[in-house]
């Protein structure tokens, strides 16, 4: 399929997506409105593949980025129902918010490549630029509690609408001749994905750490009674910490990708399981956290203590229970990536030891209360020292290795001007 085709797809999938969510919304409840929401979330994941496979060569950073936004909101889109039936509108509507957060964040990066490619004019990817990041901003003021409506909204979904009519008419192509593209030496690649690992390494270490030993671990501390009391005036935290998961979530399946993209050298069937271990512990952490939206959704919508009670606790508790359960496949992730970072004469013996001795640790964490139920002991409490080890490895590899500059190279093949169709 070519570029110009594949542009095409999208843009028919653009209209066709902000069709379906919008009857499928305004038929909220019944059987043909949770339909039509479910189409719409495959529609939004076709999208984010059509312009992952447009955009990956030129920029991998940004085909990344969006690729895994569009899953996020398709994710958040489709779990709307469900935690409407189970908890409220309140959760739903925080689902929304969510998915339009990480639609708006994820979307900013492609405006402005599509700009540096020539693919839109300068001035309609500033109007998408603008209005997704006005739908970012709104989102955002919502999840604080701030109420603003839909008005944010609205630039965006005008630029979807005639960005979707536009790659009907034309696919991905340049509006005018298109500038070389560049391509650097073979390290090139090696150090963006040490760069990008270790960096989102970081960033889920603090956003983790916060939510999960700050927020939601002491509120688990106490017994359910003690908990229900103390939940009203979590709110704000506890609809901080599900932005803050949810972030880690997206961002554990771009680190299961940078660092294949780094060890896939040493064994590239073996890299290539170990990235899909990742991205299936982050599907399982999603559905983990949207128990906890249906959570703050409950505080959302003012509900008594007898519905926290019934609903709010075991919330709670569900999201530390199916977590647990997809660590599962993060320690296999990790004794993975341990055994490439030993094959590998990249990173130190020391280094792949300690992550291996990681994975084994969150593998004894998860499988021990499925053997004991009164399982006292958490290895993994001790072991995590291996990801802090890699985290910082990553780091200063990727700074001490730079890039050299980048050398030009011939234009995307299937890519032609206009003129030229």
């Amino acid at each position: 399929m070519s570029l110009r085709v594949a542009g095409r797809w999208a843009g028919a999938f653009f209209l066709s997506a902000f069709v379906a969510y919008g009857v499928g919304s305004a038929l909220a409840g019944r059987p043909a409105g949770v339909a039509l929401v479910l189409a719409n979330s495959v529609l939004v994941a076709a999208i984010g593949a059509l312009v992952f496979r447009a955009l990956r060569r030129p920029h991998p950073g940004v085909a990344w980025g969006y690729l895994v936004a569009r899953g996020a909101e398709a994710f958040l889109l489709a779990a709307g129902p469900v935690l409407r039936a189970r908890y409220g509108d309140g959760a739903a509507e925080l689902a929304y918010q969510l998915a339009m957060l990480s639609l708006g964040l994820g979307s900013l990066p492609l405006c402005l490549a599509l700009a540096r490619r020539c693919w839109l004019p300068r001035w309609f990817a500033g109007w998408g630029a603008a209005g997704y990041a006005l739908l970012a901003a709104g989102a955002a003021a919502e999840l604080s509690g701030v109420g603003i409506g839909v008005a944010p909204a609205v630039p965006g979904g005008l630029f979807e609408i005639a960005f979707g009519v536009l790659l009907l008419v034309r696919g991905f192509a340049p509006a005018t001749a298109t500038p070389p593209a560049v391509a650097g030496p073979d390290d090139s690649r090696a150090h963006r994905a040490a760069l990008a690992a270790g960096a989102g390494l970081l960033l889920m270490a603090v956003l983790a750490g916060w939510a999960n030993f700050g927020v939601v671990q002491p509120l688990l501390a106490a017994d359910a009674a003690a908990t229900v009391a103390r939940l009203p005036a979590q709110r704000p935290a506890l609809t901080l910490a599900v932005v803050a998961l949810f972030a880690v979530a997206c961002l554990d399946v771009l680190v299961g990708w940078a660092l294949r993209a780094f060890l896939d050298h040493a064994q590239p069937t073996v890299a290539l399981l170990a990235a899909w271990c990742r991205t299936g512990y982050a599907v399982v952490l999603a559905v983990a956290v949207a128990h906890l939206t249906g959570v703050a959704g409950l505080l959302r919508d003012g509900a008594g203590a007898d519905r926290l009670r019934a609903d709010g606790y075991p919330g709670l508790t569900d999201f530390q229970q199916v977590w647990s359960l997809g660590l599962l496949l993060f320690g296999v992730h990790l004794l993975l990536v341990g055994w490439l970072a030993w094959r590998s004469d990249t990173v130190p013996t020391r280094v792949a030891a300690l992550v291996a001795v990681a994975g084994a640790g969150y593998l004894a964490d998860s499988a021990g209360p499925l053997v004991a139920a009164d399982y006292p002991v958490q290895v993994a409490g001790v072991t995590f020292v291996g990801e802090v080890v890699l985290l910082g490895w990553l780091l200063v590899h990727a700074a001490r290795h730079r890039r050299t500059p980048a050398r030009p190279v011939a234009p995307d093949a299937d890519v032609r001007p206009l003129a030229a169709t």
